[in-house]
């Protein structure tokens, strides 16, 4: 691992998102064609001097945001005539300027860049790599509604008044980054569960690191619900343990915000939501162990109860229930 501007960076020989369709090309239309049906019609301009333009692009498409990452050996820029997403472009090196809606902001590895639906038009220095994550503005309001507690009024913008002054959210690159590292995992597919909410955790850290029009509502008191409604949670999660638990559907089966659900999951429970979520699943991993067919492994129901990360699965299991998951399944096998 190396520090790049102030953030760990993994090291490796192979480039981010390795496993899904890339693009290495010299040519400013091959990558036009490439880019236009992820962010709109999108045209690349290679600086005229440039006789060595040659850029490396991987793309995950996700169910509601997309990956990207980048490497690019000389100045261009790329300009999208009507961006469809929300974004947050994270920098390795070199440095580079965006404009978005009129606001003109610069990228560097010290802190990323953030934009909206709307006009972009960016500029790369030399030597320039990045990796980014757009997020899909009706899933994005899915979730800040969820967060708020009820229908959006008005149609979510970002704050830019004090653009220039504001840092980078440290939890918007690592989250992404933690998520880039799982698909890019050789080992083990990713859970369906795992990913669906680590997609969420992204939306909600850009929501609550990126100021917006709904910051000061989003930032205000924490009202607590009744345990009346905090078991309702409860009961939700049991009974959807197998599906990815989102804000938006605690909110509605409480009929409150979801922060208040989760200041309230701390009051009277002295945990999170998404804490007793993992309890559930770990009660089942065991149930399933307990129990085993033929075909059984600690692999395949770490998978299946929504465990991204093996030894993770394993540590969680045996700080519940005093053993390892190994040891519960082979002991389950001698009966």
């Amino acid at each position: 691992m190396c520090k790049t501007g102030g953030y760990a960076v993994m090291s490796s020989t192979k480039p981010l998102l390795h496993k899904f369709p890339s693009l290495a090309t010299g040519s400013a239309d091959e990558l036009s064609a490439a880019l236009s049906p992820y962010f709109g019609n999108t045209i690349v301009e290679p600086e005229r001097r440039s006789s060595n333009f040659h850029v490396q692009l991987n793309i995950c498409r996700l169910k509601r945001i997309a990956l990207t990452y980048s490497t690019s050996s000389d100045t261009f820029g790329i300009d999208v005539c009507e961006n469809s997403r929300f974004l947050h472009g994270f920098p390795v090196q070199g440095t580079a300027e965006h404009l978005n809606n009129g606001m003109s902001v610069s990228d560097s590895p010290e802190r990323g860049a953030v934009g909206e639906p709307g006009s972009l038009k960016l500029s790369y220095g030399p030597n320039f790599e990045m990796f980014a994550v757009f997020l899909d503005p009706a899933a994005l309001s899915d979730v800040l509604s969820g967060l708020v507690g009820g229908p959006l009024a008005r149609k979510l913008k970002l704050d830019r008044t004090d653009d220039r002054r504001q840092p980078e959210a440290p939890m918007i690159r690592n989250l992404v980054r933690v998520l880039i590292a799982e698909l890019d995992r050789e080992t083990s597919e990713l859970s369906p569960l795992v990913l669906a909410e680590i997609e969420q955790a992204i939306m909600v850290a850009y929501l609550s690191g990126v100021p917006h029009n709904y910051s000061d509502q989003l930032n205000g008191r924490d009202w607590s619900i009744s345990r009346r409604q905090v078991s309702r949670a409860e009961a939700y999660i049991e009974s959807n343990w197998k599906q990815p638990i989102s804000v938006e559907a605690l909110a509605a089966v409480t009929n409150v915000s979801a922060r208040s659900i989760f200041n309230s999951f701390q009051q009277y429970r002295g945990y999170s939501p998404m804490k007793f979520v993992k309890q559930i699943r770990l009660r089942h991993a065991n149930e399933m162990l307990m129990k085993p067919d033929s075909d059984t492994s600690v692999t395949k129901v770490s998978f299946e109860c929504g465990f991204g990360n093996l030894s993770h699965f394993a540590m969680d299991y045996k700080r519940l229930f005093g053993e390892s998951p190994s040891l519960t399944l082979q002991r389950a096998k001698s009966v």
